[in-house]
């Protein structure tokens, strides 16, 4: 009789434990997924942080995500930007070969090569919080 009293208080101990590794594992596997750049202070305020990404357009969506962290409730102000392309072919090569990817593995039903890396882009930018 005494099995069924002990045998209750454990399943819902293991119940407890499984549901705080389940939270844990969420936890940081949305800590993982989120880009982070280091921002760096400069002279007058200011503060210059770099966004990586395969496309122009999510290197800057990182490097502003950056910047807005880094601002807390105020907004950052761009005060200067620049990017730069450091993929394995130029730019207008590597689009011709994805393009030529694309179309052949349409046809032939294959999957076209994947050139583009996480940090073909870099987007610079010196910003201040207002």
């Amino acid at each position: 009789m005494l099995t069924p009293i002990l045998s209750t208080p454990l399943k819902s101990n293991r119940s407890v434990a499984t549901i705080a590794m389940l939270a844990a594992v969420l936890g940081l596997s949305a800590c993982q997924t989120a880009p982070t750049s280091p921002v760096m202070q400069r002279a007058n305020s200011t503060y210059e942080t770099t966004g990586l990404g395969k496309t122009k357009v999510i290197a800057q969506q990182n490097a502003l995500a950056s910047a807005k962290r880094s601002c807390g409730i105020r907004q950052p102000i761009v005060l200067t930007n620049s990017v730069k392309y450091n993929g394995l072919l130029d730019e207008r090569t590597g689009r011709a070969v994805d393009q030529v990817g694309s179309v052949i593995g349409a046809v032939l039903g294959a999957k076209a090569p994947n050139l583009n890396r996480d940090d073909d882009y870099e987007y610079t930018i010196n910003f201040r919080c207002q």
